[in-house]
């Protein structure tokens, strides 16, 4: 406990402080909780979701509550998320416009499997080299570069 008038007040503001602290932190950490899971689940409906998170982000750290740097950090996985899922969810539209065409371009007949694709000629697999063939070889190279008499004199 305070042993002094000031070391009491001192107290009870950060009593205060931590309390309005706390429920700042909570809000911003629920709305980039309910952003990151509207991405998930639509992200063509997520947008209001995270410009919310975003907002909490910056009313964090211009209070002091987080740093300007975590907030700016946040801000960064939130949003790189957020595109990634609109870019996915565009292109998964694009090719599923995409396939009635195709599938109108080259109908296939029931009886007839379709066959798997060979290899082409030019195109062998490379042998993979056996332990023997990798132990072997770096010998062969060392027996080339030593001399066959011994160079090395001992000192005495």
């Amino acid at each position: 406990m305070a042993h002094s008038k000031t070391a009491m007040k001192r107290w009870r503001q950060s009593i205060q402080r931590r309390d309005r602290n706390r429920s700042v932190k909570s809000r911003t950490r629920t709305l980039l909780t309910k952003a990151l899971s509207s991405i998930d689940a639509d992200a063509a409906t997520a947008e209001a979701a995270v410009r919310a998170a975003v907002s909490a982000l910056d009313d964090a750290a211009q209070k002091g509550v987080i740093h300007a740097n975590a907030a700016a950090r946040g801000k960064s996985r939130l949003l790189k998320r957020f595109n990634l899922a609109a870019a996915t969810a565009v292109a998964a539209a694009a090719s599923a416009a995409a396939l009635p065409e195709k599938a109108a371009k080259a109908p296939r007949s029931p009886r007839r499997p379709a066959r798997a694709a060979e290899p082409k000629a030019e195109e062998k697999p490379v042998p993979k080299r056996t332990v023997r063939a990798r132990a072997a070889a770096p010998k062969a190279k060392a027996e080339e570069a030593k001399p066959a008499t011994r160079s090395r004199t001992r000192k005495t």
